[in-house]
């Protein structure tokens, strides 16, 4: 992204843009989660058999798929909610 002019003269005033830095942050963000998405895809297909979970309180016979899916999107949670209080304590 170029920066655009603020002012009549055609310079941009100080005020900085995005540019090339936050576009390879975004490319890099986007490769990191197509590689992890294509793990967890993995693990899905290569693990299909039945496991015993354990709970607290009870226990459980499930397909192990469910377990990796059920752990990824509440791995991805748990990340989401870290980020969310650091950027609030930052803000504070």
């Amino acid at each position: 992204m170029a920066q655009v002019p603020d002012k009549a003269d055609g310079t941009s005033g100080g005020r900085r843009t995005r540019g090339a830095k936050g576009d390879n942050r975004e490319i890099i963000r986007l490769v990191v989660g197509g590689l992890g998405l294509v793990l967890l895809i993995a693990f899905v297909v290569g693990n299909s058999n039945d496991v015993k979970v354990n709970f607290i309180f009870a226990n459980a016979t499930t397909s192990l798929i469910w377990v990796i899916l059920v752990s990824a999107v509440l791995g991805v949670l748990v990340d989401r909610l870290i980020i969310a209080i650091g950027k609030r304590r930052k803000k504070s």
